[in-house]
């Protein structure tokens, strides 16, 4: 979830889409001297490659924009004649690569503030970083060469520290690792569950005496789990009474096909296998196998994880029905007590042995509680805040465009073919 996760990850992953294999690429762009800056920001020069691959950036945005609203991908030309939030194409990629390298410098000038540095493991990530990318032909192509892509990489680590800087734990902005550990134990939720057909390999709903067969099953493993004395012995018991209800499904679909063979007049011969002795090797077993984490579903929840390619047509019942079927489930895990199993109807079709556990057992360095989760953490709760301060930030400095690069770099003349491709 990073969400300026280092240049390869962030804007640079979508950027870096292009087609590697390269075509017979037209001529090179080159800097000449009155267009090796492309602007000035607050009085920071952004030279011409950085505001190239944020235009270049800004065009793909525009062209998977368009694909997602209209199903196919649009060709250069319809998107040079498109008009995207009541401007011209021209003047809205250019706006957005303006705005990126405000951003940019930005994130230079609050580093330079909080008085960090880059340490030398960091440098030399961002130089192979760099020269694994300057010979993308769409950039090069286009004058983006590996100084500026050093340049572009050397600012996400920069914008990650300043981040840490003001939101990280015990950050003037952030908060503890005991309130982020609050956060997240609120929201997310352990649990160990298996599901029981209650249809046959066909998709047919099974016959009352088989359902009635299954239901007993199911109250009995719930009786057996509840059983046991501990949480850890209740949650290898629903493993146990898993292996159960497979080993019966298997002997009912091998019945099944004896009775068909049989009816179709066909001779079965049954197979005996003896195992082999030899030597016994014990493995360790990972003791929160089959184990899940849930995070509470919320209508945040659901609008962040909606499709960027969902239109204005309406919702068919099927997804309705399973949004909804998703949601009673997610509500009813959230209100269970720990360390008690339940049968769960989840729909007509599907019943649930669920048991939930307390997370908090597993927070531990070793296991949920990685410095990946934390950075992950501190992301979700705090990245749109920090965007805003940026963006405040970014609101008092004065520009000045150099017409010359913007003339020269204005985004059609650059090589884009292949971005399409």
């Amino acid at each position: 979830m990073n969400k300026f996760n280092r240049f390869a990850s962030a804007a640079a992953a979508f950027a870096l889409a292009a087609a590697s294999a390269s075509c017979s690429a037209p001529e090179a762009i080159t800097f000449g001297k009155s267009a090796q800056t492309a602007l000035s920001v607050d009085g920071y020069d952004v030279p011409a490659g950085v505001f190239i691959f944020n235009e270049i950036s800004a065009y793909r945005s525009a062209m998977y924009d368009m694909y997602y609203k209209n199903g196919k991908m649009p060709t250069l030309e319809e998107i040079k004649n498109s008009t995207i939030e009541q401007l011209d194409a021209t003047d809205w990629i250019q706006d957005n690569a303006t705005d990126a390298c405000k951003e940019y410098v930005a994130n230079e000038k609050e580093f330079e503030k909080i008085g960090e540095s880059l340490t030398a493991d960091k440098l030399a990530e961002v130089k192979d970083i760099a020269l694994s990318y300057s010979d993308d032909s769409l950039y090069k192509d286009n004058g983006v060469g590996e100084e500026s892509f050093r340049k572009i990489i050397e600012n996400s680590y920069k914008k990650e520290a300043v981040f840490k800087h003001y939101y990280g734990l015990d950050a003037e902005k952030g908060c503890s690792e005991d309130d982020l550990k609050s956060y997240y134990q609120d929201k997310t939720t352990r649990i160990k569950y298996f599901a029981i057909s209650m249809q046959d390999s066909n998709g047919e709903q099974y016959g009352a005496d088989e359902k009635r067969r299954l239901n007993n099953m199911i109250d009995d493993y719930v009786k057996e789990i509840n059983a046991e004395k501990t949480s850890d012995a209740k949650l290898k018991k629903i493993d146990e009474c898993e292996d159960d209800y497979n080993k019966y499904v298997e002997k009912r679909k091998a019945e099944e096909e004896a009775k068909a063979a049989k009816e179709a007049g066909v001779t079965t011969t049954t197979t005996t296998t003896t195992a082999s002795t030899g030597t016994t090797t014990t493995t360790t077993t990972d003791p929160h196998a089959n184990e899940v984490t849930v995070t509470k579903y919320t209508t945040t929840t659901a609008d962040e994880n909606a499709s960027s390619e969902t239109t204005t047509t309406t919702a068919s019942a099927e997804q309705t029905a399973a949004e909804k079927a998703y949601k009673d489930y997610n509500d009813h895990i959230f209100a269970m007590s720990y360390n008690k199993a339940e049968k769960y109807q989840y729909d007509e079709n599907t019943v649930y042995i669920v048991i939930r556990a307390d997370i908090k057992e597993r927070m531990t360095a070793d296991d949920l509680w990685t410095q990946d989760k934390i950075d992950s953490l501190l992301m979700e709760r705090y990245y749109d805040d920090f965007e805003k301060m940026m963006k405040s930030i970014v609101k008092g400095y004065s520009v000045e465009k150099n017409n010359t690069a913007y003339r020269k770099y204005t985004p059609f003349k650059l090589n884009l073919e292949e971005s399409n491709n």
